[in-house]
C-alpha cells in the first residue's frame, strides 16, 4: 500500500510537472532568447518584442529605437516568468508633458497586476506636486518603500534602473544610487507597511509568490519612454505557476 501512495503521488507531481512544462512552452512558442557579450538576456534593445506579450498597435518602437506607449491599453509583459533576477534599464520622463509609468516585477496575473505584484514607479514627480521621498515618487517601491536619496534626472533627461529581485530582497538602484532597500519577509499582513503605515495592496505583500512576469506600464498613453532592457538571473530557482491560477492559491504563508 506504501509504495502505491508513493507511486501516486509521483505520478501527480509528474503530470503537474508535464502541465506546466506545457504551459511555459505554449507561452513562450516563438521566442528564443537572446543574450549580451555579458551574459545578460536582452528583453529590448531597439530592435524587435519578441521577449513581450503585446497587445497589437498600443505599444510602438520610434526612429530612435526607444519603447514607447503609442496610445492607452494594455501594460507590456514579458512572454516569461522570472524568480530571481536583476533588471536594467533606462527611461525617460517628458519634458513639460506629464510622465507617469512604472515597472512591475513578479506579477502573478498580468490581468491583476497591483494586487498580484509589485511597482517601482516611474514619475515626473515635479508635475505632479510630489516630493522625491513620497511613497509614489519616481523610484518607490508604490506605496511600500519610498526613496532614501533623492536620485532623478531632470525630465527630458535618461535615468538607469538597477532593480534586484533576490528572494525577499528588493533593492533598487536609480542612476547609481541605492535608493529602495526591502525585505518583503516584513510585510506580513494585508493593507500595512511594517512602519505601520497604510498600504493599498489586499495581500501581505510578504505572501505573494516569489516570481512572476515583468511590465513596463502603459498609464493611459501618456509619454514615457524605454530603452536597454536587460535581465540576469541570479540562481537556478525555476517558476512554479503559470499566471493562470488564482491568487488565493499561491500565497505564502506569512
Amino acid at each position: 500500500m506504501r509504495t502505491m501512495n508513493v507511486c501516486a503521488l509521483s505520478c501527480g507531481l509528474f503530470l503537474a510537472s508535464a502541465a506546466l512544462a506545457g504551459e511555459e512552452a505554449k507561452a513562450d512558442a516563438g521566442y528564443q532568447p537572446r543574450l549580451d557579450k555579458d551574459g545578460w538576456e536582452i528583453l529590448f534593445d531597439g530592435k524587435d518584442l519578441n521577449a513581450w506579450d503585446v497587445q497589437p498597435g498600443v505599444w510602438t518602437i520610434n526612429e530612435q529605437g526607444e519603447l514607447c506607449p503609442a496610445k492607452g491599453g494594455r501594460n507590456i509583459y514579458t512572454k516569461r516568468r522570472y524568480c530571481d533576477f536583476a533588471i536594467e534599464l533606462d527611461f525617460k520622463v517628458a519634458d513639460k508633458k506629464k510622465s507617469n509609468s512604472g515597472v512591475f516585477i513578479r506579477v502573478h496575473d498580468s490581468n491583476n497586476e497591483v494586487a498580484t505584484g509589485m511597482e517601482i514607479q516611474v514619475l515626473d514627480d515635479a508635475a505632479y506636486g510630489v516630493k522625491w521621498d513620497a511613497g509614489n515618487a519616481n523610484g518607490a517601491l508604490y506605496d511600500l518603500v519610498h526613496p532614501a536619496v533623492s536620485a532623478s534626472n531632470p525630465p527630458g533627461e535618461w535615468n538607469h534602473f538597477r532593480i534586484t529581485a533576490n528572494d525577499n530582497l528588493v533593492t533598487v538602484e536609480l542612476n547609481g544610487k541605492e535608493i529602495v532597500k526591502a525585505d518583503l519577509n516584513q510585510w506580513t499582513t494585508a493593507g500595512k507597511n511594517p512602519d505601520g503605515g497604510h498600504n493599498k495592496f489586499p495581500h501581505a505583500i510578504g505572501s505573494l509568490p516569489r516570481e512572476g512576469f515583468i511590465g513596463l506600464q502603459n498609464y493611459g498613453g501618456v509619454p514615457v519612454w524605454f530603452k536597454n532592457v536587460r535581465l540576469k538571473t541570479l540562481t537556478d530557482r525555476k517558476p512554479q505557476y503559470t499566471g493562470k491560477e488564482p491568487i488565493a492559491q499561491v500565497l505564502k504563508k506569512t
